[in-house]
């Protein structure tokens, strides 16, 4: 089996750092091609759907797309945890970048997203589904922050941490 997704399934949550968004849609498009059960796709920034729904990214039967605003995130959000209750599926939150812009005019946002993974990292154990989030972060006085913004992703133990870039065409990921 892939190291990488040995990993991935040895915890319920795993943070993708990202310095280049095209190698992104690479590294999501080899786990979504890996796993047979459902993905649940919450595409934040739309650069998947763009790939996807141009055909530049196969289309696969097992994949639900949602596409969250500042009106919709909740219901959306919701809907996701619900489904990943009942059975194991693949949660693919892409990405943190996009979810705090989306929330950007609440206040106390990054308590809210802070929060809300924590809360859906909790309740997908349960049916030994995995979220997935990718984030177009920098390392920061040895720190992972959000690239424009710099503000600092939360991490904890339970989580696993990747670091992927791409070199001659090739996807590199190193575990963090």
């Amino acid at each position: 089996m892939n190291p990488i997704l040995t990993t991935i399934d040895e915890k319920t949550t795993s943070l993708v750092f990202y310095n280049n968004p095209y190698t992104k849609i690479k590294f999501v498009n080899e786990i979504i091609n890996s796993y047979k059960v459902p993905i649940l796709y919450v595409d934040f920034d739309l650069l998947f759907s763009g790939y996807y729904q141009s055909g530049l990214i196969p289309k696969i039967p097992n994949i639900d797309i949602f596409h969250p605003n500042e009106e919709n995130y909740l219901e959306i959000i919701s809907e996701v945890i619900k489904k990943a209750a009942l059975e194991t599926t693949i949660i693919i939150l892409d990405s943190l970048n996009g979810l705090y812009n989306t929330l950007n005019k609440i206040s106390n946002s990054g308590r809210l997203v802070n929060s809300l993974i924590m809360f859906m990292s909790h309740n997908i154990r349960f049916s030994n589904s995995k979220l997935i989030i990718p984030s177009l972060s920098e390392k920061k006085e040895n720190q992972w922050v959000l690239s424009t913004t710099k503000r600092h992703i939360l991490e904890t133990e339970n989580m696993n941490r990747f670091h992927i870039e791409e070199n001659s065409s090739k996807l590199q990921v190193q575990i963090l």
